[in-house]
């Protein structure tokens, strides 16, 4: 199962950074295990794990922590292909910034959640969903989608002074400077989420290009792709979806999935049952994929990664690695640091 994906666009836009910055990108792609071939269709869908590879790597080899906000800032409307084209063509930047959210799984998506507008406190919030824990190779991420949604702002509407300031969920990192040079409003950190929190009048800013009968055709476009990829999803993986947004520090029942799919219990079990599955067996698969992408690309600890993935304790962790991988957690990264070095 994958933990999410993006398109091999955003990846060739991240190696295309790291290759100015002075980066081998034989070696990123081969230290990643990412076959350059899946690259060449810049539709094609790559699994997130690469790109938390990718950063990793780019950032080991040249130094340059600050790297997602440098890529945000070459961010174009046109590189998110229909969904771009169709906030471009918006007529104010709420129905702009509605578009991007609504239509994010078109370029991307990921098992912890999805970005929303919320329109409803007492100023417009532009949230990032929480990718937690942090550490010096996944802040990376955040700084990118922030950067590149500021970015954005900035092309359809023409105005630098629309957000009021930027929320980051991580503690002040050490290229804490870099953010002085990418922002032109104040950034926090260590917050409860990570968001653009824009001023009161924001969302009733007109876009440039606005184009009434062009967006609409753009919209039935979306929607179109949207819904092909709705149809195709099998049960199990709409499970595991529902599944990641909730596997945080517990165990989610069937009851509380089935609730978030809008449906009764029996009837998931029941749809999966057709499709030669059963819920336990969705919930230990998305642990063990969450846990081997946790000790590849980031240093928690083993009670940690327990605690994240809803164990009761970490000898239950342990156990289950064991019988995942075939070694324990301390042989699997005594093993990936051999590979590393």
């Amino acid at each position: 199962m994958k933990i999410g994906t993006t398109t091999a666009l955003y990846i060739n836009q991240l190696l295309k950074l790291a290759h100015s910055l002075g980066s081998d990108i034989d070696q990123l792609l081969a230290d990643a295990e990412l076959d350059p071939n899946e690259l060449e269709d810049d539709d094609n869908r790559v699994d997130l794990t690469f790109l938390m590879r990718l950063g990793r790597g780019a950032i080991r080899q040249t130094g340059r922590q600050e790297i997602g906000l440098l890529m945000g800032h070459h961010s174009t409307l046109s590189g998110s292909g229909y969904v771009g084209l169709a906030a471009m063509t918006s007529a104010t930047l709420q129905q702009a910034l509605t578009v991007l959210t609504q239509f994010e799984h078109l370029n991307s998506q990921c098992y912890r959640g999805t970005s929303a507008l919320l329109s409803d406190e007492p100023k417009p919030v532009l949230s990032f969903y929480s990718i937690a824990p942090y550490n010096a190779y996944t802040c990376f991420v955040v700084d990118g989608v922030l950067t590149a949604w500021v970015k954005l702002i900035y092309l359809l509407t023409g105005r630098s002074d629309l957000v009021e300031h930027i929320q980051i969920e991580f503690d002040t990192p050490s290229y804490v400077d870099a953010y002085r040079e990418a922002f032109s409003c104040p950034v926090r950190f260590g917050c409860e989420r990570n968001a653009l929190v824009l001023t009161s009048e924001a969302l009733q800013t007109p876009v440039l290009e606005s184009n009434a009968g062009l967006h609409q055709k753009l919209i039935r476009q979306c929607e179109r792709q949207l819904n092909e990829i709705a149809l195709a999803d099998s049960y199990r993986n709409k499970v595991l979806k529902v599944l990641g947004t909730m596997l945080h520090g517990q165990t989610p029942s069937i009851d509380e999935v089935a609730l978030k799919l809008g449906m009764p219990s029996w009837t998931l079990r029941r749809k999966l049952k057709e499709e030669d599955s059963a819920y336990q067996l969705l919930v230990d698969e998305m642990r063990r994929d969450v846990a081997m992408s946790y000790m590849r690309n980031t240093d928690l600890t083993f009670g940690e990664i327990s605690y994240l993935l809803g164990f009761s304790t970490p000898g239950a962790f342990q156990r289950a690695f064991k019988r995942w991988s075939g070694q324990t957690p301390g042989e699997y990264r005594k093993s990936l640091s051999s590979k590393r070095k």
